[in-house]
Parts: structure tokens; sequence; C-alpha cells
């Protein structure tokens, strides 16, 4: 009982390590799309988001195992509040809301919402990964290890080591769609042989990115490895309000 307890409570904070250590990515063309996803969200978390700034608010989704609807956003430099209302007018915005900060030249990002109990006012920490076809390319996985093991990946002939409460950019594992071998395993804190976590044949979308996770699991020390696709919606299937 001790040793989960304390996997849990590392768990939690390697969550917080990795939204403070991830670096933000290249600028490219402005324009405005996100999309979100909460990982491993809280009993009672929030099912949406407000996005506010002083000038206007968006509706978000945060679904737990997909991506999210588009949104549409406004132009410019943002620094945005993450609220679960939009505040009534004159009402003032708690300082210690999250707050995500979304560069005017990036064209589309993908917000990853991790858990931060310790914040009462929205329980997550918000990253805002740049899924502009520049710098989060069509073909590409991103992976986030957010336990304490060191996680080795092998995606075709590409091996990928990944520090606990870090993440990697994989290259497209084969040209054009098929499918290609992967295995992941992990070396638990206190051990030094690997343990299998995922041994599989997967199947290569290269009009897609795809996000990556490795995880705890409720009640073993063996991680899991799940993970989301992100195919871009026409232009008109996008929303977004005032």
């Amino acid at each position: 009982m001790n040793s989960q307890l304390t996997f849990k409570t590392t768990s939690v904070r390697l969550f917080i390590l990795l939204c403070s250590s991830l670096s933000l990515s290249l600028p490219c063309e402005a324009a405005r799309k996100a999309r979100a996803i909460f990982i491993q969200p809280p009993g009672g978390a929030p099912e949406k988001a407000v996005l506010f700034s002083s000038t206007r608010s968006e509706e978000i989704e945060l679904p737990a195992r997909n991506l999210s609807p588009e949104i549409q956003l406004p132009a410019g430099d943002l620094s945005l509040a993450v609220l679960t209302h939009k505040p009534a007018t004159g009402e003032t915005v708690n300082p210690n809301s999250p707050l995500v900060r979304i560069p005017e030249a990036w064209d589309r990002c993908i917000l990853l919402f991790f858990p931060d109990p310790e914040n009462k006012v929205f329980p997550a920490k918000v990253i805002p990964v740049n899924a502009s076809k520049s710098d989060f390319r069509l073909g590409e996985t991103r992976l986030y290890n957010v336990t304490p093991a060191t996680v080795l990946a092998r995606f075709a002939d590409r091996v990928y080591r990944i520090e606990p409460g870090k993440s990697a950019v994989i290259a497209p594992p084969i040209a054009g769609s098929g499918s290609y071998q992967v295995a992941i395993d992990c070396t638990l804190p206190g051990e030094t042989q690997p343990t299998a976590v995922c041994r599989s044949s997967w199947q290569h979308d290269p009009e897609a990115r795809q996000i990556l996770f490795v995880t705890p699991t409720p009640g073993r020390n063996i991680p899991r490895v799940w993970g989301v696709l992100d195919h871009e919606a026409p232009d008109s299937v996008a929303t977004g309000k005032n």
C-alpha cells in the first residue's frame, strides 16, 4: 500500500514537472485553431474550460480519451486565463487561475491539460503544443512520459529514450501508409532491468499527427501507453464564439 501511495504521489509531481519543463515550439504562420485533451483528469474535473482574455472568451471541451473538436481563437499573441465559467461583467479573474500563452505566429495548437490538484481555481496545468504544419508535421508523433520510469521506445528502426517527466518528437517511422513494429519498455525507479510495456504492430497515418502518453496505471507499478490521432478538420468545422 505504501509503495502504491508513493508511486501515485511521485506521478502527480511528475505531471507538474512535465508541465514546467516542456518548451514552446517554433512559430509559424498566423491563423487560429485549437483542440484540447485532459490527461487522467481527477474525479469531478471540469468537462469544459473557458479560455478568457480581456476582450473575448472561448469554450472548449475537455475529453479524457480523445481530442476535442476544434475551436477558433482570435488573432494576436494570446494570454488566456483558464476558467470554469465566463466571468460576469466587472468580475475580476482569479489571479491563481491557470494561464496559457499562444504566440501570434501559431496557426494551430493542441492544449494538453495535466492534473494539478494544488490549483483550486482550475485543477490543471495547461501546456500549449504548436500543431502548425511547419512545427508539428503530419506523420510525426509526440510522446510524453508522465511516470517515474525511464522509457525506451522503438518505432520501426528508430529508438528513443525518454526520461521521467520528459517528451520526445518521433519522426514518421515509415514512408506512406502501412504497419510498423512498436516496442516500448520502462525501467522503474530502483530497478536496472527494463520491463515490457507494449509489443505491437501499429498503423501509420501520414495525414495525422499522433500524441502518445505513458501514464501510471491505477493499482499497478507498470505504466501503460495510449494515444490519440490529430486529424485537422476542414475550416468550416472549427467553431468559436465571443
